[in-house]
């Protein structure tokens, strides 16, 4: 697992979101889940090795001025189901570690993502929507333009006639 650690920290060099930090560490559970085989004991004590590698205690005391931030966002962020099962260990962690702030992580959470979808989608029905009515609009103008050119060459051809 020391190469799960190394990883971990070169990556860690480059997160400055708590929300980065939490999605890493939820693919760490599965990559440990993995490596454990589905014995979830040996997982929870294997991510709890990883977590207290020399490694990355940096970044774990950094983390753990973020405790309360992290316990919240793990509980209700649909993304980090997966960490919700390693929460008790992570916290555990965090709270055996002194905080000392490195280097400040933002807390600025990025929006589900069925969120932000379900934005972009209503945009798009909404432009959509309007380009109906714009098309209905201008059919309306075509057929009432030629109804009254035909009333025009009729009453012309009625004249002639006359």
């Amino acid at each position: 697992m020391r190469e799960k650690a190394m990883l971990l920290s070169e990556e860690f060099k480059h997160y400055r979101s708590l929300d980065s930090y939490l999605v890493k560490l939820s693919s760490l559970a599965y990559d440990v889940e993995d490596y454990a085989f589905g014995d979830t004991a040996k997982a929870k004590t294997i991510y709890e090795q990883v977590l207290k590698h020399p490694l990355l205690a940096d970044y774990i005391s950094n983390l753990s001025c973020y405790r309360d931030d992290v316990e919240s966002r793990i509980s209700s962020d649909p993304r980090l189901r997966k960490l919700r099962d390693y929460s008790d260990v992570l916290l555990k962690v965090l709270s055996s570690t002194p905080c000392r702030e490195v280097r400040e992580i933002r807390e600025v959470s990025r929006d589900a993502t069925f969120r932000i979808e379900g934005v972009v989608e209503k945009s798009k029905r909404e432009e959509i929507s309007m380009k109906h009515r714009q098309v209905k609009a201008s059919n309306i103008v075509f057929w009432i333009g030629l109804v009254l050119l035909l009333i025009g060459v009729i009453f012309i051809l009625t004249k002639l006639i006359h």
